[in-house]
């Protein structure tokens, strides 16, 4: 059993990609046109990034007219990736052919990617040159993203915190005083105040110090006169018996 585990491992570490080796494979997926999925030799999905070049992220502009490029540029068949190095992710950083043209040279020619000088670095020298010199001349002659006067490049895009949609605002709610301390409102629910608490008939309680008064869900209400303001946006006024919120 030791044997055969040994054997396992040997073979499993023998499968891994290395710097300098050459790999072949087929894209599956685009995540950018600088960086995709592939399925090697093995049928095993292995992630790329095209070494010292990034470009456009999908929702920047340009994104799509660069994996066009891309697309067309590889086809459909099988591409050589030559390794230049593994990240701590897994992910293999490596130059990219078909038919001895270099991807990444044709993106940062069009305009349509940057210099990346995070691993640069792993570039040979003499490719390193040819790429700054195309990012030069694209920069020069204002192709692509260079379009632009201060296009921001991917690797400071993705620092950019991404929020999701505000939520919705509550539809206006209306309320009416039905007897001492209790209200019912146009939903159905009921609330009754009694001392410091107000409870409500769909399992709320509100709690008041004050002109303060807080939910169980964590919102507040401060009460201004005849208008309560909380913390979630909402607005009630007071009209008399009705009480309106927004």
């Amino acid at each position: 059993m030791i044997c055969a585990l040994a054997s396992l491992a040997s073979a499993t570490v023998h499968a891994q990609p290395a710097a300098g080796e050459t790999m072949y494979a087929k894209i599956v997926a685009y995540g950018s046109a600088s960086a995709f999925a592939v399925l090697d030799a093995e049928k095993k999905v292995r992630r790329i990034k095209l070494t010292g070049v990034d470009a456009p992220e999908r929702d920047q502009r340009f994104a799509q007219q660069a994996q066009r490029l891309a697309s067309d540029h590889l086809g459909t068949g099988p591409i050589a990736i030559t390794i230049d190095a593994i990240g701590d992710d897994a992910r293999v950083h490596g130059r990219v052919g078909v038919d001895g043209g270099d991807l990444g040279l044709v993106l940062l020619e069009a305009g349509l990617a940057w210099c990346d000088p995070g691993d640069s670095a792993s570039v040979p020298a003499a490719l390193r040159n040819a790429y700054a010199h195309a990012c030069t001349q694209a920069r020069a002659q204002r192709r692509g993203v260079w379009q632009d006067a201060n296009p921001v490049p991917p690797w400071e895009y993705r620092k950019i915190p991404r929020f999701g949609p505000l939520p919705e605002r509550a539809q206006s709610k209306h309320c009416r005083q039905i007897g001492y301390q209790s209200l019912q409102c146009d939903d159905g629910t009921r609330y009754r105040d009694v001392g410091r608490r107000v409870t409500g008939s769909d399992g709320s309680a509100y709690s008041r110090r004050g002109n303060t008064v807080t939910g169980n869900d964590g919102n507040r209400f401060q009460i201004q006169g005849k208008s309560v303001y909380g913390t979630d946006g909402s607005v009630c006024r007071m009209r008399g018996r009705l009480v309106e919120c927004r």
